[in-house]
């Protein structure tokens, strides 16, 4: 029987980022996963700054960028590959274009970049970790609770032979239709599916279009009813890689083959003679459900695994990078002995509320663009008012950095000081250092290089003003003499949105969320930053 601290089952981008989070600590883990490499189906489209913020963190922002639609786009421009067309055809009347989002709330921009391309930033990282035993063409049979962790049986796709893993901790990424959960059968939330959809990849050199090569997507409304309408995803920066996602009638609805397909994209694309290539087609169910809890044990669920959200508002797979992002320094604290074992329920106490928000919020879009859109659309001759208006609305479906960075964690892992931010705001994100929430980034350096982000990584951080002397110094000899994971940074200027004082600090965990913000007039401030510590890492 193979042992392993961490069992990591599916190694998609959910299940890599996991075992980089858990490489970056030094946490040995295996990875199991069905397909024999990386996905050849672009899939989930576009990371938000949030989720950039980690890749920069690991050192992948730029190789990621350079597969994305724009990978010449600098940090402060406009993020031209998420704007949205409504269009009769691609080079037909427009009928509305949605406006693309831009921050000064991160140090890197929002990226529309295909799946493929994140799959494979994160695995050629990984293939150099030496703590990372990743296991392709491998399935996940059965598992069982033992008092040690969990057994799990695998064994490679197509053979007989059948072998054992035994683990402390499962952690199921195996996406929506997940043979953890499954076997689990947990009580959930959520209307469950929506629709059913086919996603047909392809190849088409348009380049010669200006607008193909700034804009995400085409919701096409073809003008003949007889020419079905569907959503057209950019996957490149050349514009040459297409997705085409259609409803189906139901869960037995044929796909469409080539001969009706071909006539069909042209239309969509309104060139006649275009030359297509047709590589791949998917079938899959659009769903909307979260498990009422997201640990079972020491079996604990993340991404789609978690909550199958709709795809409308693109924060599916970007939840779950930020799911990993959690998760991950709570595994391996509690696997070095810092923290205690009840530091795990903090993960469900925190992500679940963020994901149940997010599918709200997902569903909401998917019911406008399902619904409101098309009717708004066909009426809009007599009516234009009421397009005008469903466009605003629709417009929020591509701006949405207050779920995305905006989330403010209620757990014992974070001491409340009873201070509350305004309420969240889907589109709009409110920069604060309130326990709970992402601490805000702050360059720090005259050059704009270095970011207030790039400090959060494997230790928890005591951010200190620049005359908080006292504090610097407590933090060091905590750091020093305890042992405890935790370092000292200085802001060189207050020119953030704060509530610390000149001389006051926060105490920032590994996911950079802040985990304590001390109140003035503390004198034993040593001992005040280890309580803090303690208390947050359940010891």
């Amino acid at each position: 029987m193979t042992e392993t601290p961490v069992l990591i089952i599916g190694g998609g981008p959910v299940g890599m980022s996991l075992s980089l989070v858990l490489s970056r600590f030094g946490i040995d883990h295996t990875i199991v996963e069905r397909q024999p490499s990386i996905t050849d189906h672009p899939k989930a489209r576009g990371l938000t700054a949030r989720s950039m913020e980690n890749l920069r963190v690991w050192g992948l922002d730029a190789e990621v960028r350079a597969g994305s639609l724009h990978p010449g786009t600098p940090q402060d421009a406009v993020a031209m590959g998420w704007i949205q067309y409504y269009c009769e055809s691609v080079t037909g009347r427009v009928l509305g274009v949605t406006t693309p989002e831009t921050s000064v709330n991160s140090p890197v921009a929002k990226c529309s970049v295909a799946q493929d391309v994140v799959e494979q930033a994160l695995s050629g990282k990984l293939d150099a970790s030496p703590h990372a035993t990743f296991l392709r063409s491998t399935e996940l049979l059965d598992f069982e609770l033992a008092e040690s962790g969990v057994s799990a049986l695998i064994r490679p796709v197509g053979a007989e032979q059948t072998r054992r893993i035994q683990a402390r901790y499962l952690v199921a990424c195996d996406g929506a239709g997940s043979t953890v959960r499954s076997k689990l059968e947990p009580e959930s939330t959520g209307p469950g599916v929506l629709q059913y959809m086919a996603s047909y990849y392809y190849r088409a050199d348009v380049s010669h279009l200006p607008h193909a090569r700034t804009t995400a997507s085409f919701l096409v409304f073809p003008p003949d009813p007889s020419v079905p309408g569907g959503t057209i995803l950019a996957t490149d920066s050349k514009a040459v890689r297409w997705l085409l996602l259609q409803r189906l009638a139901d869960a037995d609805a044929p796909l469409r083959q080539a001969d009706e397909l071909i006539p069909m994209i042209r239309a969509h694309w309104g060139i006649p003679d275009l030359d297509i290539e047709l590589i791949d087609a998917l079938r899959w169910r659009m769903q909307a459900q979260v498990p009422k809890t997201l640990r079972f044990g020491p079996v604990l669920l993340a991404g789609d695994a978690a909550h199958c959200l709709p795809p409308t508002g693109g924060l599916g797979l970007n939840t779950g990078l930020q799911d990993v992002h959690n998760l991950g320094w709570k595994l391996a604290f509690v696997l070095r002995g810092v923290a205690a074992e009840e530091l795990l329920d903090t993960y469900d106490l925190e992500r679940r509320p963020v994901a149940e928000r997010i599918l709200e919020w997902s569903v909401e879009n998917n019911q406008r663009l399902s619904a409101r859109v098309p009717t708004a659309i066909r009426r809009r001759a007599e009516d234009l008012a009421t397009w005008r208006s469903v466009l605003l609305e629709a417009d929020n479906h591509t701006h949405s950095e207050g779920l995305a960075m905006g989330y403010i964690y209620q757990s014992p892992a974070v001491i409340d000081d009873h201070t509350r931010s305004p309420a969240q705001d889907p589109r709009y994100y409110w920069p604060t250092d309130q326990p709970g929430a992402r601490f805000p980034h702050m360059w720090v350096d005259a050059n704009s290089v270095r970011s207030t982000i790039d400090w959060f990584d494997t230790e928890f951080v005591l951010v200190c003003g620049p005359s908080a002397d006292a504090w610097r110094a407590a933090g060091k000899a905590v750091s020093d003499e305890s042992g405890l994971p935790l370092k000292v940074e200085t802001l060189p200027w207050m020119a953030l949105p704060a509530n610390i004082d000149d001389d006051g600090a926060v105490l920032v965990r590994p996911d950079g969320h802040v985990g304590w913000r001390p109140e003035a007039g503390i004198q034993d401030k040593r001992q005040a930053i280890e309580a803090a510590l303690a208390q947050i890492l359940q010891r």
